[in-house]
């Protein structure tokens, strides 16, 4: 198993953070997330993880609050690459 972990600066006030982990060739797991500075912190906005087991795009609300949205019926390569382009 192996973990890839990159953050990508896109301006100075905003970046992406991309994580994945493979298994005999395979995305077993990934984060992908679009984060902007904003009050001398890194804050996210929009992040496409695995985290409950399952394949899902969080829109995060300046009051912290979530929306899910249930990405089913793809393998996590190809969600991993759609969320990489997504924030791109």
């Amino acid at each position: 198993m192996g973990t890839k972990s990159y953050i990508f600066m896109l301006t100075d006030r905003d970046r992406k953070r991309h994580e994945h982990i493979m298994e005999k060739g395979k995305v077993i797991g990934f984060v992908v997330q679009y984060e902007i500075f904003f009050e001398e912190r890194w804050m996210p906005i929009v992040r496409y993880d695995t985290s409950h087991g399952y394949a899902h795009k969080d829109l995060i609300n300046p009051d912290g609050s979530k929306e899910k949205i249930f990405i089913g019926g793809v393998e996590l390569g190809e969600v991993l690459t759609l969320a990489d382009k997504d924030i791109r």
